[in-house]
Formats: structure tokens, sequence, C-alpha cells
């Protein structure tokens, strides 16, 4: 019972072993197929060694992954296939069977990204290839050949070495593949190689009477040379004719050129029309493919058809799209892909055109909403100062003189900024910026902001200096409501307004010794509308705006407890 536990446990170890690495089950197989080969196909030593190679091989093979569950049919289907193998196993079938073990094998190798991976696999193909030409081939030709005792040698000596080093190849830390498969067209291509090769040297020996190994030399010599020079054609670095090139367009191209298709279609996405326009004349670009004789699309605006509803039909869903297709004929494969690829192509330009108008929709709202804001600041400035004229009217100690020239200095201000403000209203395009005397706006402000106990500082002489009237109204009634607001908090709030010039630019600022503004509002105050308790919170926005469309730039130069400071200047442009 112990040997039992002892035996089932080594058995499993050294399955765990074998499976923990794809090479180690690949080099148990070509141990097993060695050791048929040496035994001779004709054999029944040799025969059960096949039987058990092929058995191996099962188990190693990558187009079938391991977890498939085998039912009754395909148990059946395997155990006729193992039978006939080895019913039918001869040296010229063996020689077969190592042209497709090789070209597996191979195609195995071209799928590993790290070249310590595809050394194990590389070593195999070299195997099976020397297999074939030293041990198969010579039982398949009629002659004796003269060599076959130094490869009956080789064979015992050299082929076991490369056997042995695949089956304990160290790997090191190499990552283990979850999912193992193989290049077909390597494989194909591999496979053509070696019957090329084959039938070469066999040609040369029965035609050409030469000896097997200058035969096998022979052929192999030719195929490098050809196969080198298509290398030299087919890649586009070498300088050749880009044989490569030109077949990706022959795939890419089903009568007619995919290239040309998608030129056409790129220059009708680039005029301004809407997606069903677009697609009513893309599709009858479509009329041009062979087999193609006519069909309908749909998309969410709205549908349309060309050609002739009538055929094969075919549908093709992409992004939204769906193209119902009308065929002369049955279609190919490669037909099919390169219809599924054109309607991907022109769901993506509906996209974009959606998208695009989508954008211009929103551009158009948005100008909208900030005309209306632009135009609401400027009527709550006006509202500000009729506030200011009543606050003061309605004082008891207020002078009549004093009261009447106020009014005749701020009514006519306020009836012309009125009046601007409706010519916005009626005519949104930007007008031409007007300037007006420093001084002359420099005590109007005064005036229309006497009652709220400012601060009012000329820093220089401002006899020759103009200024854009609206924009500093705009920003210096602004900058002084957000102050006075904060006098609801803070009674001793100090408000100071500063104007002056640098080199005959006007700046303008407002500095209160409040709290500072908060750093995500700071961040974003001059580049979108903030939250704001008191008001739509586009104050600033606005004004920056404004500012930046007349050549100034408002900024915030302090923000600090007890230094706040914004500043309106032409700093930007010097």
């Amino acid at each position: 019972m112990d040997r039992r536990v002892l035996s089932s446990a080594a058995l499993a170890r050294l399955y765990a072993w074998l499976t923990a690495a794809p090479h180690r089950l690949l080099g148990l197989w070509l141990a097993v197929l060695h050791l048929g080969l040496l035994q001779g196909v004709d054999s029944a030593v040799g025969k059960t060694l096949m039987l058990a190679h092929l058995g191996l091989f099962l188990m190693w093979q990558p187009v079938v992954r391991g977890a498939y569950r085998l039912g009754w049919r395909d148990v059946l289907f395997i155990a006729m296939a193992a039978l006939l193998f080895g019913i039918a196993l001869s040296w010229a079938g063996m020689a077969v069977w190592l042209m497709v073990l090789a070209s597996v094998v191979g195609g195995g190798a071209f799928v590993e990204h790290q070249r310590r991976a595809r050394l194990p696999y590389q070593l195999a193909v070299a195997y099976l290839v020397s297999s074939l030409f030293m041990l198969v081939l010579p039982e398949v030709v009629p002659v004796r050949v003269a060599e076959q005792d130094m490869f009956r040698w080789l064979a015992r000596t050299v082929l076991p070495l490369a056997v042995g080093l695949i089956l304990f190849f160290p790997m090191g830390a190499a990552p283990r593949q979850s999912s193992r498969a193989i290049d077909f067209i390597s494989a194909i291509l591999l496979f053509l190689v070696l019957a090329v090769t084959t039938l070469g040297a066999l040609a040369f020996m029965w035609l050409q009477q030469l000896p097997y190994l200058v035969a096998i030399l022979t052929a192999m010599f030719s195929m490098a040379a050809v196969l080198l020079v298509l290398a030299w054609a087919w890649h586009p670095r070498m300088g050749g004719p880009q044989l490569g090139v030109q077949f990706a367009r022959r795939i890419l191209s089903a009568g007619m050129s995919f290239e040309e298709w998608l030129h056409r279609v790129a220059a009708l996405s680039v005029t301004g029309q809407t997606p069903q326009a677009f697609l009513a004349q893309a599709c009858a670009h479509l009329a041009a493919v062979p087999g193609v004789r006519g069909g309908r699309w749909s998309i969410d605006e709205g549908e349309g058809g060309f050609g002739q509803c009538a055929g094969d039909e075919r549908v093709v869903v992409q992004g939204g799209l769906t193209l119902r297709l009308y065929l002369s004929r049955a279609a190919s494969p490669a037909l099919l892909w390169h219809l599924n690829l054109m309607a991907r192509v022109l769901a993506e330009f509906c996209r974009e055109k959606r998208h695009a108008r989508q954008l211009e929709t929103l551009s158009y709202v948005r100008a909208v909403h900030e005309t209306g804001a632009r135009l609401t600041h400027d009527v709550k400035n006006l509202l500000q100062s009729l506030n200011t004229l009543c606050f003061t009217a309605t004082r008891p100690s207020v002078d009549a003189d004093a009261l009447r020239q106020l009014v005749d200095k701020q009514l006519p201000v306020i009836t012309q900024r009125l009046e601007q403000t409706l010519g916005k209203l009626r005519s949104p395009e930007p007008v031409a910026v007007e300037w007006v005397p420093a001084l002359a706006w420099w005590d109007e402000l005064r005036a229309r902001h006497a009652s709220a106990q400012l601060n009012f500082g000329c820093e220089t002489v401002l006899d020759a200096v103009a200024l854009p009237g609206a924009l500093f109204s705009a920003a210096a009634d602004n900058l002084i409501q957000n102050a006075l607001d904060k006098r609801l908090i803070a009674s001793a709030l100090r408000v100071t307004v500063r104007l002056g010039a640098t080199d005959a630019q006007p700046w303008l600022e407002v500095e209160d010794d409040g709290a500072p503004m908060g750093d995500r509002i700071a961040a974003t105050v001059f580049t979108a509308p903030v939250a704001s308790e008191s008001g739509l919170g586009m104050g600033l926005y606005q004004v920056a705006q404004h500012a930046a469309e007349c050549g100034f730039r408002l900024q915030l130069r302090a923000n600090q407890r007890g230094c706040v400071r914004f500043r309106l200047d032409q700093s930007a442009l010097g």
C-alpha cells in the first residue's frame, strides 16, 4: 500500500513538473518520437512508441485548450485518428508528419515575445528538420544513401542532446503564458518551405543524378536564395520593390481601392452638412464597389437609400449606423470585411458631424448666455448708480444745490450707458472701443460713489491719458460693489480705489483690507463663473472677458488677509 502511494505521489510530481512549462512536455514527446524513429516505424515497438508520441503531442498541442471537455464524438474521432495513424504509419507518411510537427512548433515560436522562451521551439524545429533529412528521407528514396551510417551515428549521439536540452531547458524567471497559440500563417509557410525543399531534393536526385547529401544541400541553398530575394523584395526598409506594401494594398482593395473610396468620403466630410446629407452622398459611392447593387442606411436623424434594393441582403451595424446592402451574389469573407470597415468609417464620420453640430449649438447657447449675462450686469450697475442717487436724495442733510449738480452730472451718464446697453441688446456684435479722457472718467466715478465712503487716490498726472470708459466703468462698479458686499460682515472695511498710468497706459486698482478669497475661487474667478450668494457669480468673469477683448487684463495682484487687490491694466500687451 505504501509503495502504491509513493508511486502515485511520484507520478503526480512528475506530471506537475512536466506541465509546469510547455517546453518540458515538448521535449518529452520529442524524446518518444526519437526513440520510435530509432526503432523503426515498421516494427511493433516503433509503432507503439509512435502512438505514445501521438498521445503526448495531443496533450501538448496549443490549438485546443486544456480545460476543454471532450464529448463522445470527440473521443471517437481521436480514437479513429489514432487507429488510422497506426495502420498507415510508414516512412513516407512519417516524412509528412515531421513537416507538420515542424510547422506547428515553428508557428508556436512566432507568438513568443521573449527570446529565451523561443529557444526551445527553435531547437525543436532544428531537431525535426534534422530528423527528417537524416532518419526519414534516407528510408524513402529508392537508392542507398552513402551517408546513412553517419546519419544513424549522429542520430544516436547528437540529436538526443538536443532533445535533452529542450526537456531540461532553464527558463529562469520568464513568466508563464496564460494561453498558448500558434501563428497559422507562419506554420503554413514553414510547411510549404519544408515540402518544397524535400521535393526539390528528390527532383535533383532523380533528374540530375546527384548524391543524396548534395541534392539536399542544393535544395536548401536554392530555397535560402529564393527566401532571401523575397525578403529583400517584401521589406520596405531594404530598398526593394516593396511587395509587402503592394500586397497590403491589394488586401485593402475590393475592385475599387479602399484609399480611393476613403479619399472621396474624406472630401465629402469637410463640407458643413448634416449627417443625413453626408450619408446620402457617401453611400452613393458604395455602389462603385464591385458586387454592391444598392442599399439603405438608417441613423437616429433619418434614413435613405441608394442604387437598386434587390439581391443578396447583408446588414451591417456600426456605431448607430444600420447599413442594409444588396449584393449581386453571395459575399466573400474579404468583401464582408471591407463592407464592415467602410460602415465603421461612415459611422465615425457621422459621429464627428453630430458632435460638430452639438458643439455649434453649445457655442451659440454660450454666446447668448454670455451676452445676456453681460447685459444683466450692465443693468445691475446702472441700478446701483440709481440707488446711490436715490440714497443721496433721501438723506435729511442733503444740500439742494449739491444734489442738483450731482443729478445733472449723473443722469446724462446713466442715460448714455443705458442706451449703450440697449444697443448691445439690439446688435450683439462687438462694437468699437470708445476711449474717454481719464480725468473726466475719474471725476464721474468719484461723484457716482461719493456716498460709499471710499478712499480715492490718483497716482500720476492724467491730463493726456485716455481709457476705454465702458470697460473701466464695468470693472470699477463690479469691484467696488464686491468690496462693499464684504462690509455687511466687516463694517469697518476700508476700500481704496486708485487710478494711474504707466507710459501713457492706464490702470485701475481696487483694494480692501478684508478677508482673502478662497484658493479655488481665486483660481477660476476670471476664467469661469463661480458660485455666489449675492449674485450670478459672473461679474468678474464677464469683466475679464470684456477686458481681453479690449486688450486689457484683469488680475488678482494680492490675496491675503488685510490686502485684497485687483488690478486692470495693459501689462499683458507690453
